[in-house]
C-alpha cells in the first residue's frame, strides 16, 4: 500500500521459478550471449564482454 501511495508499482513474481521470472529470463539471455565471447583472462576483455552481453539484452524485449 505504502509503495502505490509514493507511485512506485510492485511486482512480485513466484520464488525458483526461473520460467516465470524476469530477471532469471534477462540474465539467462545474458549468459547465453557472454558464452559466446571467445575466453580471455585479461579483466578489460571480461569487462568488455560482461558490458556488451548485458547490453545485447534489449528494453524491448524486457518489456515483453
Amino acid at each position: 500500500m505504502t509503495c502505490c501511495t509514493m507511485g512506485v508499482q510492485v511486482l512480485f513474481l513466484p520464488k525458483f521459478h526461473c520460467e516465470l521470472n524476469f530477471i532469471e529470463q534477462v540474465w539467462g539471455h545474458a549468459k547465453h550471449v557472454y558464452r559466446q565471447f571467445p575466453p580471455s583472462s585479461k579483466e578489460s576483455d571480461l569487462e568488455k564482454n560482461v558490458i556488451q552481453a548485458l547490453d545485447s539484452v534489449s528494453l524491448l524485449s524486457m518489456r515483453q
